[in-house]
């Protein structure tokens, strides 16, 4: 069991986590840790948390080459990094406090073995999920798409929108 300073949730969205750190831009929300992530670095040590959770959040930077870094800065090198954001073809991508959208193959360049003009830190990809409204899963095409994934971005993605890309990751250090 991992203690609360190993664990931090970023944009906890002033829900009551007793049991990890949290992290969030808006004071109502009572997080532990108040503060902007366009501001670097983070205040956190290296390699202080194992399990770090950021869920809808990425979509309302203006850059994420800085959330990068912090985040492999902050991970400790056996921890993960468990990210969830919005598909650009959800109807919630389009919010006008969306700034970034998200396909399935958005994380790739952070990922060691994929070419990219991204530098610097690097995860492994753990896992890596799209996930759609209850009545696509109901047809199973969710399983059908997720082993498709290339198919699914080129054809299909705007016939069956999915909501929610979910990414978890690892740092290599």
């Amino acid at each position: 069991m991992l203690k609360k300073e190993e664990k931090l949730v970023i944009g906890s969205a002033g829900k009551n986590l007793p049991d990890v750190t949290t992290l969030d831009i808006e004071p109502e929300h009572n997080p532990d840790v108040l503060h902007d992530l366009h501001h670097v670095p983070w205040p956190f040590k290296d390699d202080q948390f194992k399990e770090i959770t950021c869920h809808h959040v990425l979509e309302h930077l203006n850059d994420i080459s800085d959330a990068k870094k912090e985040l492999h800065r902050i991970c400790h090198p056996q921890g993960t990094i468990s990210i969830e954001v919005p598909h650009h073809s959800s109807w919630c991508a389009h919010s006008p406090y969306h700034k970034l959208f998200f396909s399935a193959f958005a994380f790739d360049g952070w990922c060691e073995g994929n070419y990219s003009w991204q530098r610097g830190a690097k995860f492994k990809m753990i896992k890596r999920e799209i996930s759609f409204h209850r009545a696509y899963r109901r047809y199973f095409l969710h399983k059908i798409f997720n082993r498709h994934l290339m198919a699914y971005e080129r054809f299909w993605t705007y016939i069956f929108p999915a909501e929610h890309l979910k990414v978890v990751l690892q740092p290599i250090k």
